[in-house]
């Protein structure tokens, strides 16, 4: 999932919308409409705590549509590896969201649709089909002071969860501020429950945290975190457990 949405949505935040423009009329005005786009490589994808590009390194990015009221519409894609050496190798991820942003009585909320599209899946293979849907929410309160702290909880939703594996549900928090010389740590914790159907039909659920810092350096965001899905790996915790350094920036 895009990783600056993700970011909004789960405190790792999921849409990084940088509004630039003006125009000329009697006098010059900004403009309600605003188009960003952002890219970003990283050592690994981590969805959900999870690896997505079984350890490697990830090249990923997106654009999106602003508009002065608060809503919004975007696509983002990531590379992946998903069983490069079995049946089915899905290697892109695409993701289409639109939503609506607000400021109510203080705290920031955002509601919106984000569907997941995994190219290169062999549903002959077994399993079920990786692509699906949720609707998703959020809410987020900034503060003021030197170190700036915020806090969000959001939720994700799907009926038909990623290999069609009935209901998903997803709750998450974050905790972030500012230090000195432009630091800026975090820590997130998400919770997935899945029901299970055709590819897991026990379901599961797990917890996830991450611990991190982030830094602007010019036109570009350094990231680094060390993240752990506490009780999803039973057996290889490589795919649970990593420390990911990612090089972004939007514009």
């Amino acid at each position: 999932m895009n990783q600056f949405l993700r970011k909004y949505l789960s405190g790792t935040l999921f849409a990084s919308l940088i509004a630039f423009g003006t125009f000329n009329a009697s006098a010059e005005e900004e403009s309600a409409h605003s188009i960003s786009a952002n890219v970003l490589l990283a050592t690994e994808y981590l969805y959900r705590g999870l690896t997505q590009t079984n350890e490697d390194p990830a090249i990923q990015g997106g654009f999106d549509y602003a508009h002065a009221s608060g809503f919004y519409i975007g696509t983002w894609a990531s590379s992946l590896e998903f069983n490069p050496s079995t049946t089915n190798a899905a290697s892109l991820e695409l993701n289409y969201y639109a939503g609506y942003g607000f400021d109510l009585a203080g705290l920031s909320y955002d509601l919106g649709y984000l569907y997941y599209h995994y190219t290169g899946q062999n549903e002959d293979a077994g399993g079920g089909d990786y692509d699906f849907w949720e609707i998703y929410g959020s809410v987020g309160k900034e503060f003021g002071g030197s170190l700036a702290p915020s806090v969000s909880v959001g939720f994700a939703w799907s009926p038909d969860f990623y290999g069609e594996d009935d209901d998903g549900i997803y709750v998450n928090g974050s905790f972030g501020m500012s230090l000195p010389a432009g630091i800026s740590p975090y820590f997130n914790i998400g919770y997935q429950d899945v029901s299970g159907d055709k590819t897991t039909p026990a379901g599961f659920d797990y917890w996830h945290y991450a611990i991190g810092a982030s830094k602007d350096v010019g036109p570009l965001t350094l990231d680094i975190s060390w993240n752990d899905a506490d009780n999803y790996c039973s057996g290889n915790q490589d795919a649970c457990e990593a420390v990911v350094f990612s090089v972004s920036s939007s514009f």
